[in-house]
C-alpha cells in the first residue's frame, strides 16, 4: 500500500495500473497525484451521496468490458487487473471520477479565477525556453539512427553547446541547426508547466536560470536549450500572457477544484494517507502488449 483514501488501499499495482491504462505516464508522482484525485471524488461523492444515473452506471459497465475486449477478451482483461493486483473497481473510479467531479463542483461553487491569479500562477508555474534540437532519428522513417550517425549527431550537438555557451546568437544557431519545425512557429519560445514536455527536456529546464544554456538527451535527440525570462518588466508580456491565458485559466481553475475538494473532504472526516517513502522508490513498469487469443476473434 502507497496511499490510503478514506477505507481504500491503494497498492504500487494500482498505480502502476493507473499510469499504463488511466494516463499513459512513466511519471510516478503525476500518478499517484491524479489516482489519488479521482478515489478522493469517489470518496467526496460517497460521502455527499451523489450517485450515478443508471445511464451513467451502464456506460461505465460498457467502458470496463470494452476495455477487457481489447486486451483480449474477458478472461485475458481479469488476467491482466489480477496482475496488478486490482479489480474492476480502479477502471470504475478512473472512469467515473469525471462525471463525480463535475457533479461535486456544482456544489462547492468554486469562484472563477481572477485576472490577478492567473497573471501570478503564469509567473509562478510556467516555464519558457528555445531549443536547438539535434534529432536522433531518422526524419522520414522515424527509425533510430545507426551508430554512426549517432555519434555525429552527439559531436555536433556538444559543438552547438560549446558556440552557445561561449557567446554566439541563439536564434541564428536555432536557424541554422535546428530539426524541430515546432520553433518555427514558437520564435519567442516555448510556454510550458508541469508535465507539458518531454521529463528530460522540463528538468533540464528547472536546473538553470532564466538566460543559462543547457543540454540533455531524450528519445527525440539532443536538446541544447536556452531557458528565458517570464516577468512583467517584459514589454511582450501581456501577448505571452494572453497567448497562453486559456490553459491557464484552466489551471488555475483545476488548482483551485482541488484544494476546494480536500477542504471538503477534510471537512467530511474523509483521511488522506500517502506513503511518500515507499512512492519515491517506486518505478512504472512498462505495459504487456496484448496478444491476439479466440475470445478477442
Amino acid at each position: 500500500t502507497v496511499m490510503k483514501i478514506g477505507d481504500t488501499n491503494i497498492t504500487e499495482g494500482a498505480v502502476n495500473f493507473f499510469a499504463n491504462y488511466g494516463m499513459g505516464t512513466e511519471d510516478v508522482d503525476a500518478a499517484v497525484d491524479n489516482l489519488k484525485k479521482e478515489y478522493l471524488l469517489k470518496e467526496v461523492a460517497k460521502a455527499m451521496d451523489i450517485t450515478l444515473t443508471d445511464d451513467e452506471a451502464k456506460q461505465v459497465k460498457s467502458t470496463i468490458s470494452n476495455f477487457k475486449a481489447q486486451q483480449g477478451g474477458k478472461k485475458a482483461g481479469d488476467k491482466l487487473l489480477k496482475k496488478y493486483g486490482v479489480d474492476d473497481d480502479i477502471i470504475e473510479t478512473i472512469i467515473s471520477a469525471s462525471t463525480y467531479s463535475q457533479q461535486i463542483m456544482d456544489q462547492l461553487d468554486v469562484a472563477e479565477p481572477t485576472d490577478d491569479e492567473v497573471k501570478q500562477y503564469f509567473v509562478d508555474n510556467y516555464l519558457r525556453a528555445k531549443h536547438i534540437l539535434i534529432s536522433t532519428k531518422d526524419m522520414t522513417t522515424g527509425a533510430d539512427l545507426d551508430e554512426d550517425k549517432l555519434a555525429e549527431a552527439e559531436k555536433k550537438a556538444n559543438e552547438i553547446l560549446e558556440r552557445a555557451k561561449n557567446g554566439e546568437d541563439f536564434d541564428a544557431l536555432i536557424k541554422e541547426y535546428n530539426e524541430d519545425p515546432g520553433m518555427e512557429s514558437n520564435q519567442d519560445g516555448y510556454f510550458f508547466t508541469d508535465g507539458e514536455m518531454v521529463s528530460e527536456f522540463e528538468d533540464a529546464t528547472k536546473s538553470i536560470e532564466p538566460g543559462e544554456i543547457t543540454m540533455c538527451k531524450s528519445d527525440y535527440g539532443y536538446h541544447i536549450i536556452k531557458r528565458l525570462p517570464i516577468d512583467e518588466s517584459d514589454s511582450k508580456f501581456s501577448e505571452y500572457l494572453e497567448n497562453n491565458k486559456s490553459a491557464v485559466q484552466s489551471a488555475v481553475t483545476s488548482k483551485k477544484q482541488e484544494e476546494a475538494l480536500e477542504k471538503k473532504a477534510e471537512e467530511l472526516g474523509i483521511k488522506v494517507e500517502v506513503k511518500q517513502d515507499k512512492i519515491d522508490k517506486m518505478v512504472i513498469q512498462p505495459k504487456d502488449t496484448p496478444e491476439p487469443t479466440a475470445e478477442a476473434k
